[in-house]
């Protein structure tokens, strides 16, 4: 490596270092910092190429065990990872859900991998210890709720157990969920700093632009056939019937939102209107499915070809 590169490589794993312990030792911070580990290792993987970043990945690793912390090493590999995954992407001039997809995939790995040797090594399984703790919550609810003489307590905790049932199901789809929000974070995060260094990041399509393929109205079929066919609770296929069910009517749903607002927008309707609608779609959970069931009449009937067929017959 040249020497520029080395005097380079030094700094970021110095600003690292510096972002790492303010995300282990100031929480409300740390927050924020977690998004920013990524940065040192997009900016040196964008300007040196995948291979240095590689070795700054190294290197960093190191330096987290150095600390003595096993958190600093699992806050420093998905960081790494998917920095450099993000800084070859950007340095390639792609484009930004091509980088959102990638940084997605990586943290994903990553997730899964942490979960597996906390079970496998430390024989720790987080899930259990969520659950553990959410069901402390609800009982202690449950005996000042009782205790005010609320009747319905007991038939609240039991919908709440029934809801931590399915969450064990669905740890698949949650991981996927988790590893987007902070992939997309990251990914905001990362794009701000970096333009601020001059660096050329390719802008994101509009929202309204979005467009799913066609082929998941397919899958989105298929999984509802195996769904109507009532599997057996806890077996693989009762889980992947209901992870996929339950991304795929995620996306489904986005693909409604951004129809909304490619109709408003070629309607020459103010962005309020679509927002409001998205605002109260968490407010109000029957418009879910209405925007759900737009999402799938656009992908499988081309709604925008006709709305755009439309203006220019006017």
């Amino acid at each position: 490596m040249k020497t520029k590169q080395i005097t380079e490589g030094a700094t970021l794993l110095g600003i690292y270092v510096l972002l790492l312990l303010i995300t282990l030792y100031i929480p409300f911070l740390g927050m924020i910092t977690l998004l920013a580990m990524v940065v040192p290792f997009v900016v040196f993987t964008a300007r040196n190429g995948w291979k240095s970043g590689v070795w700054l990945t190294v290197v960093a690793g190191l330096l987290s065990v150095l600390l003595g912390s096993p958190l600093a090493l699992v806050l420093s590999i998905p960081a790494s990872t998917v920095g450099v995954v993000m800084g070859h992407l950007i340095g390639n001039k792609a484009n930004r859900y091509a980088i959102l997809g990638a940084a997605t995939g990586v943290y994903l790995i990553n997730y899964i991998l942490a979960y597996i040797v906390a079970i496998v090594l430390f024989n720790i399984d987080f899930m259990e210890v969520l659950q553990g703790m959410i069901r402390e919550s609800m009982q202690a609810s449950e005996a000042i709720a009782t205790s005010l003489g609320q009747e319905n307590a007991q038939e609240g905790l039991e919908r709440m157990e029934e809801y931590l049932s399915y969450s064990t199901y669905l740890l698949p789809a949650m991981f996927v969920l988790t590893s987007f929000v902070h992939a997309f974070f990251s990914q905001l995060f990362t794009v701000f700093i970096v333009r601020r260094l001059k660096m050329q990041v390719t802008p994101f399509p509009p929202f309204r632009e979005l467009m799913l393929p066609r082929s998941l109205l397919w899958y989105y079929l298929i999984v509802l056939i195996l769904s109507l066919m009532q599997p057996e609770q806890g077996s693989t296929l009762y889980m992947a019937v209901l992870n996929l069910s339950f991304i795929l009517m995620l996306l489904m749903t986005v693909q409604g939102f951004s129809f909304i607002f490619f109709f408003c927008y070629k309607k020459g309707i103010s962005k309020a209107v679509p927002i409001t609608v998205l605002i109260l779609s968490f407010l109000i959970p029957p418009l879910v499915y209405i925007i759900r069931m737009i999402g799938i009449v656009d992908i499988g009937f081309q709604l925008r070809e006709r709305i755009q067929g439309n203006n220019k017959g006017k």
